[in-house]
């Protein structure tokens, strides 16, 4: 019979939170009782009455015999007081008091408990958000800290909800180190699985105004199904909904993103990381410095892509509302388009000059935060109706050297490939030449392969005359990419070792031209150790993916926009010799530099000193004297010759 009490008191304790505390009423309950026993052991006689801590206020009846009981029951220190109390009403006073110090241990364990079960719950980030309008990050991953850095850059307001499956100390390590960049910013780490149901209603995923999916691990195959997954739900969740929140979602695989926008009812942005990574750094081998350029433009957080829309723009062409726009770039047109019910933003990057604006017509324009777009008087609108092409040396890649093969070589090699105006040899330097030449077979799909040659080589980096055999020097261009193949080694370190080792060959070879280095890192503080090195664009891939998800979040209609500045044969993002546009050490107002830049069908961004310094969206009424070595950042039709 005991043995079944206690086995239902068992059961009971582990699955009722509450049956501890039952318990504790009960039990004092019925000492309480057991207490007011004493009654019939002459607890109210004129011997008990002559003990200190017996009374009978109430005539010594039910009252009295409940107040004394559980007075003992709750301070065992009211035992003392019963000296000269009859015998029986003694050892009930003893009784109470040892019962009162069981009780009071047990309730006092159980508090305890408890707080300890709520904290162990804070820490691991189990507990149930009650939020309404959020931010939820859905994965946690390198991109993660960075993502927070520019939202706070953007001054975000709402609470940021980070739901991850993994530790989450690791999260909030990465939060105490940026924690001088994310001033501001309130961010509550939950843990629990992304593709479950139950903790996508536990993070308020519903209410929720802005949802970013990330990767959780780096392979592709497993993190895009939990991302797809997740999707999925998401979409179901959103279902009947007037307004869904605004969502993106990263996919490792390329291959995948098909599978994801499907899942995300082709409504939401999907980002593939290793797509995008390669397209960054083919545009950053064409043109070096891109990649500076991109940054100060998307991750700076001083400017944005607004849409802005003045009134009577019905019949204006495109080069007087260009020009006669200050303190903002016009970057292009949008308008809504109704299709299939759902009215969806189109958007047209760097039109002819000569393209009339129609009723429903707004502005894409490029802005810093703090300033709003002005319309200059009309004169300063001036009409471009006939472009001429504009004759430069356009960049063109005929022979690359990539070191370090990765699970992107595939991918970068194709969009390369896409930018070569002919053929293209490309030399991989990599450990295993036949595993990664038998890898990238697997993975390459572009159909133009009768223009590639491309040659495995082995090289490692224990000997560093290796580099010498291969003649970096003679390429048009070197890739170093990021090698995570071994999670013990820090894939910067590899990258950086690579870097002075192309110092070393160029110093001892005494080569006073080299070809432009792009090299892949994960960590923005590697970028600061490599300043000495060759390299000329550091595609920092944690940062620039961070800055495009970030921005997608919050302005879904910008897809469009990094999409024509990655694509090979679309708009792409020029730096041009500012002797194109302006006549050197002369001064000249910015707003003629525009309009010279709209005669060459291009769109002025900004210019680049020599000296480093980047200014974009300049007011044009200001004038600049440009120097040789100057160059103007300009949105153009990317053209092959």
């Amino acid at each position: 019979m005991l043995k079944k009490v206690g086995y239902y008191l068992f059961i009971l304790s582990t699955t009722s939170r509450f049956f501890p505390y039952l318990l504790i009423i009960g039990l004092t309950s019925f000492v309480v009782l057991i207490g007011m026993n004493a009654y019939f052991f002459g607890l109210f006689s004129a011997e008990a009455l002559a003990a200190e801590g017996i009374d009978n206020v109430f005539g010594g009846g039910l009252v009295d015999s409940i107040w004394w009981s559980f007075k003992h029951l709750l301070d065992p220190g009211a035992f003392s007081e019963n000296y000269g109390a009859p015998v029986f009403v003694v050892l009930f006073a003893l009784f109470n008091s040892v019962m009162g110090l069981i009780i009071t241990g047990a309730l006092i364990g159980f508090i305890v408990s408890a707080i300890q079960t709520a904290m162990a719950n804070a820490r691991v980030g189990a507990a149930t958000v009650r939020e309404e309008g959020h931010y939820l990050i859905l994965g946690w991953n390198r991109k993660g800290a960075a993502i927070l850095t520019l939202l706070a850059k953007l001054n975000v307001q709402e609470r940021i909800v980070v739901l991850t499956e993994h530790n989450l100390e690791s999260l909030r390590t990465d939060l105490r180190q940026n924690a001088r960049e994310l001033r501001g910013l309130r961010v509550l780490p939950v843990q629990g699985a992304i593709g479950s149901s139950s903790e996508l209603r536990r993070v308020a995923s519903r209410h929720a105004s802005h949802v970013l999916l990330l990767a959780e691990s780096n392979s592709g195959a497993q993190s895009d199904l939990t991302t797809i997954k997740a999707l999925t739900l998401l979409a179901a969740a959103s279902e009947g909904r007037a307004k869904s929140a605004q969502l993106v979602a990263e996919i490792v695989g390329k291959d995948n993103v098909g599978i994801a926008q499907v899942a995300a009812k082709n409504s939401h942005p999907i980002v593939s990381s290793s797509d995008f990574i390669s397209k960054t750094m083919a545009q950053c081998a064409r043109y070096p410095g891109y990649s500076s350029v991109y940054s100060e433009l998307f991750a700076s957080g001083e400017f944005v892509i607004d849409i802005f829309s003045p009134s009577n723009l019905e019949g204006v062409l495109f080069s007087e509302v260009a020009t006669a726009i200050n303190h903002a770039v016009v970057l292009g047109i949008s308008w809504h388009q109704e299709r299939d019910g759902l009215a969806r933003r189109v958007s047209v990057l760097n039109p002819e000059p000569d393209y009339d604006l129609g009723e429903g017509d707004e502005l894409i324009v490029l802005r810093r935060q703090n300033q709003v777009p002005e319309l200059l008087a009309g004169q300063n609108a001036v009409a471009v109706e006939q472009t001429s092409a504009l004759s430069l040396e356009r960049p063109n890649l005929s022979e690359a050297l990539v070191i370090v093969a990765n699970q992107n070589l595939a991918l970068m090699i194709g969009e390369l490939l896409k930018h070569a105006a002919a053929e293209l040899r490309v030399v991989v330097a990599c450990r295993d030449a036949v595993t990664e030449e038998r890898s990238f077979r697997q993975r390459f799909s572009s159909t133009e392969t009768d223009r590639l040659t491309i040659e495995f080589v082995e090289f490692d980096l224990a000997e560093s005359s290796g580099l010498e055999r291969l003649s970096p020097e003679s390429f048009d261009v070197i890739f170093v990419s990021a090698d995570e193949s071994e999670a013990f080694i820090d894939a910067d370190s590899r990258t950086m070792l690579v870097l002075f080792l192309l110092q070393e060959l160029k110093a001892k070879r005494r080569l006073d031209a080299f070809p432009p280095v792009v090299a892949e890192l994960l960590d923005s503080e590697s970028r600061d150790l490599c300043l000495d090195t060759p390299m000329t664009d550091a595609v920092v891939s944690t940062e620039l993916l961070s800055i495009q998800l970030a921005q997608l979040v919050r302005d879904p209609y910008l897809e469009t926009l990094y999409n024509e500045l990655l694509n090979a044969g679309g708009i792409e993002i020029g730096i041009r010799e500012a002797m194109h546009y302006a006549d050197l050490n002369q001064s000249v107002e910015l707003g003629a530099v525009t309009q010279k830049a709209l005669e060459f069908n291009e769109i002025v961004l900004g210019f680049w000193k020599s000296s480093g310094q980047i200014v974009l969206s300049p007011d044009k009424r200001l004038s600049e004297e440009f120097e040789p070595g100057d160059r103007i950042i300009v949105l153009a039709q990317q053209v092959y010759l």
